[in-house]
């Protein structure tokens, strides 16, 4: 049986992606605000986790609710 994990990436990337610092998302992931995993003293995160969690931390306004009305239309 073949297993494929995926790739884990560490504060920096995840900061990039969010536009935050690397300590600030430590601390995050240290108050479980943002999915991650503890690996030794590093904090490590599945892309997919963070984009799962990205996604359900927008606030839905009058622009976002009519782009999610016309693409299930």
């Amino acid at each position: 049986m073949k297993y494929e994990f995926e790739p884990l990436i560490d504060a920096n990337e995840v900061a990039g992606l969010l536009g935050l610092h690397p300590k600030t998302v430590q601390q995050m992931a240290r108050a479980d605000q943002i999915p991650g995993i503890r690996v030794g003293k590093f904090w490590r995160f599945r892309k997919s986790s963070i984009d799962q969690w990205l996604q359900s931390q927008v606030n839905c306004g009058r622009y976002a609710c009519r782009q999610n009305e016309e693409t299930n239309s």
